[in-house]
């Protein structure tokens, strides 16, 4: 789809489900909230942090941030920018290849279930970086392209809901490429409530997650 097809996707998605997490993509409500729970315990708790949630539908993954934090929301969707600005965030409907912010504004910048949606990720995630403090935190989530779990739904299921799923190795190489440390991921298996974490990205773990998070430290 091209962006002007996903505005419009999910301008009607937050017509219909207003500021509930059914706006977004998750299998279910249980899914976003394991998953938000999981990877914000992951990411480590954040007190006076400016944080950056890009293409934040209506703004509830970044929600429990708000009240010790700046969160800015950045999404094409302005029906459900409405939402999150309900939420507290700051938001503003802007390209996230182009944003209007100065380098390194952002202590934290997170981008989730955004990059399964877009071609030009390579272009966004170094826009991204671009916008995070040196010694600041970049995390990205999406779907897992190795997954053995998707591999066979994909048999079954054909019609093409997502443009893209990444390997874990390509999201590092690229992290690595545009200046990111430390890097570090968090895998997801659907519909089972645990995660595991760790460094390695090609593990046996790794082509069971149906999707993972990444993230690294912006070198200074």
């Amino acid at each position: 789809m091209s962006n002007s097809n996903w505005k419009t996707y999910f301008d009607k998605k937050a017509e219909t489900h207003g500021a509930s997490v059914q706006s977004s993509d998750y299998f279910n409500e249980e899914s976003f909230f394991m998953q938000r729970d999981n990877t914000l315990r992951w990411l480590g708790e954040l007190k006076g942090k400016e944080v950056l949630d890009a293409g934040c539908g209506v703004g509830a993954f970044s929600e429990p941030l708000v009240a010790n934090n700046t969160v800015y929301g950045v999404d094409f969707s302005v029906k459900s920018l409405e939402y999150a600005a309900g939420r507290g965030l700051i938001t503003m409907s802007e390209d996230l290849t182009a944003l209007p912010f100065e380098n390194g504004k952002f202590d934290v910048v997170l981008c989730i279930g955004v990059i399964q949606l877009i071609e030009q990720h390579e272009a966004v995630l170094r826009e991204l970086a671009r916008v995070t403090k040196p010694g600041g935190t970049m995390l990205i989530q999406t779907l897992n392209r190795g997954s053995v779990q998707r591999k066979i739904l994909g048999l079954f299921e054909k019609s093409k809901k997502f443009e893209k799923m990444y390997a874990m190795e390509e999201l590092k190489d690229l992290y690595e490429r545009i200046g990111f440390e430390q890097i570090d991921f968090l895998k997801m298996y659907h519909p089972f409530s645990f995660v595991t974490s760790g460094a390695k990205p090609g593990t046996l773990a790794g082509s069971f997650s149906t999707s993972f998070a990444i993230k690294g430290s912006k070198k200074s």
